[in-house]
């Protein structure tokens, strides 16, 4: 999806607007955690969305949530250091990303979209968010794609296109 021009209404200037990526999209959990785990599958996608940030060429927004998710799946699913940990999230948070707290209008979106799509509302706070912002949702859990795949939306890792074509 495109941006519609947000940096304006915030009272960003000119130039912010010249170089803001017009290319959003809501990462889940399942994609970030591939920029700390490499050997994981789709590791290589998630590495390119990454970079694509890094040069500018899109935007990431988050619900706050996923940072406790990332550190939760850091901490048990690979065993590493508290200082391990510590380090990836703090990178994460140096990242510019656009971090968003729950409203009440987002999680009531998010039970109904956890209780229709059959998924938890931890997971349906990621696609509420994207619908709220009109941007896609992306995620490598390919079970959850599958259960979303009426939200035109909802796009599986393994299946996006470069941000430089889109």
């Amino acid at each position: 999806m495109y941006a519609t021009g947000a940096k304006v209404d915030n009272g960003g200037t000119f130039r912010e607007m010249m170089y803001t990526p017009t290319i959003q999209y809501v990462l889940d959990t399942s994609v970030i955690i591939k920029w700390y785990r490499q050997d994981e599958v789709l590791a290589e996608e998630a590495m390119f969305l990454r970079d694509a940030y890094l040069k500018g060429k899109i935007a990431i927004s988050f619900p706050a949530l996923l940072a406790y998710e990332l550190a939760n799946v850091l901490r048990y699913k690979h065993e590493l250091s508290v200082a391990q940990v510590q380090d990836a999230m703090q990178s994460l948070f140096e990242l510019s990303v656009d971090w968003h707290s729950p409203t009440s209008v987002l999680m009531q979106r998010a039970v109904e979209i956890a209780h229709n799509f059959e998924t938890t509302v931890y997971d349906a706070a990621f696609v509420a968010l994207a619908e709220a912002l009109n941007i896609d949702f992306i995620t490598a859990d390919k079970r959850l794609t599958n259960r979303l795949s009426s939200l035109p939306f909802v796009r599986f890792l393994g299946q996006i296109e470069s941000p430089a074509t889109t």
